[in-house]
């Protein structure tokens, strides 16, 4: 059953011929016979488990049948994962229309044409098709494994996309949360710094206006002579230090002076109350002399929502971080002989990029992509990632769209660096020879570029099930023979010098 619910997936069929529909049946629900074999009405069927999955399968003989089907889906609010249309449906729309129709009612459906077609008609078809690149094709004869296959590969995807856009969802209502707090705080300080200006214009009123002003300001004020002794001190500040005016004028003021420039101030009244005082001085007159004016103002109420505000924020960031350190042990969980690849990957593109003298941010932002560059392989069969043998091209296929899909998984998500990109990007290559875009040079981010080398690396040094260990010296002969042409010159460099000059090592784990 599915990892995130216990519904079966629900697969929608459409084909004319009647033979066809009861071998997707025997594949999809071996458990269950067809009931009428000549009619062409919709049919469901539930078969209760296949390779861990559960399929609910909707059969459909003709084009307009299966988007009416899509249709009813959606308004009862349970769509369906993957949908196999025939390209041919005499005498009804063929499976182009039926697949344009169902993509506008539903998006996330997962396409596959199916077509008797030779390769190179298939091929001239996908060139014209205006929505190719959300579709996949399959040729008549079709084997049971590849239904099974494409249908639980692709049901999980369906699942995973969904998953994600749920916590899309919820990060932004997050963002949006601490964007209020931010707004109103940023208000109240805007408020602030217009009641600051306000008073200190009135600082210039003759010394009279001047005298009773301070008095009554909300701000404590402090006047100091040029030796830094207490002249004057109003109510408020006597409230914030904590001493009567009596007690304090004429004595030395224990606090740094210095103008144009706030500080904060530690104080402990005489009954042992702690407060946090932000002060500003400027220069004036006092009784036709020079002096100094004190503004005091009672911050630590701020302070303590700063506070907690970083603490809210600080938890925020630990939350993303454990969730992709969840989503990155989901991916390697499926496959022990990858298990901690992404770990050590990132632990190697972090040392590269601080090499080459990147940012504290964009090192960051390399290190995250890294501990989830290969979150597109969730949607490939436990079977294709441990298979001792060769890959057939439909399973190599399968593997290399694992870029795209981790691009489709995270490109929803709002994280400070272009974490989609960089993962969409991990397996281009400097003279264009890589996939899933074939970009080159410039054109690929630094920090993809960055992400392939340390993949390329931990990949060659590490066993995998089709080989041995090929060895880090290998590895390392590997970058060094082909930088310029297929890896950054400065990267390559850069990851070389690590190991030979810097003892740089895996971690254990």
């Amino acid at each position: 059953m599915s990892q995130f619910d216990n519904k079966p997936y629900r697969i929608l069929v459409v084909d004319d011929e009647l033979t066809v529909l009861e071998l997707y049946e025997q594949i999809l629900s071996p458990q269950r016979a067809m009931n009428d074999a000549s009619s062409q009405q919709t049919e469901t069927t539930i078969q209760p488990y296949l390779n861990g999955l559960a399929f609910d399968v909707t059969s459909c003989s003709q084009g307009d049948q299966a988007v009416e089907a899509v249709r009813l889906s959606i308004k009862e609010g349970s769509p369906f994962a993957v949908a196999f249309l025939d390209l041919h449906m005499p005498p009804g729309p063929d499976g182009n229309w039926t697949a344009e129709q169902i993509q506008k009612l539903d998006p996330g459906v997962n396409i596959i044409l199916v077509t008797g077609y030779s390769s190179s008609e298939l091929d001239d078809f996908a060139i014209k098709s205006n929505y190719s690149d959300q579709l996949l094709y399959l040729q008549k004869p079709f084997h049971r494994q590849e239904i099974i296959q494409f249908s639980s590969a692709l049901s999980t995807k369906w699942q995973v996309e969904k998953e994600f856009r749920k916590l899309h969802s919820k990060m932004e209502s997050l963002v949006e949360e601490r964007t209020d707090e931010l707004l109103k705080a940023n208000w109240q300080l805007k408020i602030e710094v217009e009641n600051r200006r306000k008073a200190q214009k009135a600082l210039h009123m003759s010394e009279m206006n001047f005298r009773n002003m301070i008095k009554n300001n909300a701000d404590g004020i402090l006047i100091l002579d040029k030796n830094s002794i207490v002249r004057f001190m109003n109510p408020a500040a006597e409230n914030i230090i904590g001493i009567r005016a009596e007690q304090l004028v004429g004595q030395t003021f224990d606090h740094l002076v210095t103008p144009g420039k706030p500080i904060e101030l530690d104080l402990i009244s005489g009954d042992g109350k702690s407060a946090i005082a932000e002060m500003r001085i400027m220069e004036t007159e006092w009784e036709g002399e020079s002096a100094y004016l004190a503004s005091l103002r009672d911050v630590t109420e701020r302070k303590r929502m700063q506070l907690a505000l970083q603490k809210n924020l600080d938890g925020l960031k630990q939350a993303v971080s454990g969730t992709i350190k969840a989503i990155a042990l989901t991916v390697e969980m499926r496959d022990p002989y990858t298990s901690g690849h992404q770990h050590r990957v990132s632990h190697l593109a972090r040392a590269i990029a601080e090499e080459i003298e990147l940012s504290d941010d964009q090192v960051e932002g390399v290190y995250t992509a890294a501990a989830i560059h290969d979150i597109g392989k969730i949607s490939l069969p436990a079977e294709i990632l441990t298979k001792p043998g060769r890959l057939s091209n439909i399973e190599m296929k399968m593997i290399q769209a694992h870029s795209q899909v981790a691009y489709d998984i995270l490109k929803g998500i709002d994280f400070p660096w272009p974490i989609a990109q960089i993962v969409l990007q991990h397996h281009e290559r400097m003279d264009g020879s890589g996939y899933p875009l074939g970009l080159s040079g410039e054109e690929i981010l630094l920090e993809a570029r960055i992400l392939g080398v340390s993949d390329v690396v931990e990949t060659m040094a590490s066993h995998r099930p089709y080989r041995p260990s090929i060895g880090i010296d290998k590895a390392l002969e590997e970058i060094a023979q082909n930088k310029t042409v297929l890896y950054d010159p400065q990267v390559a460099d850069a990851c070389l010098k690590l190991f030979a000059d810097k003892g740089f090592e895996f971690p254990s784990s």
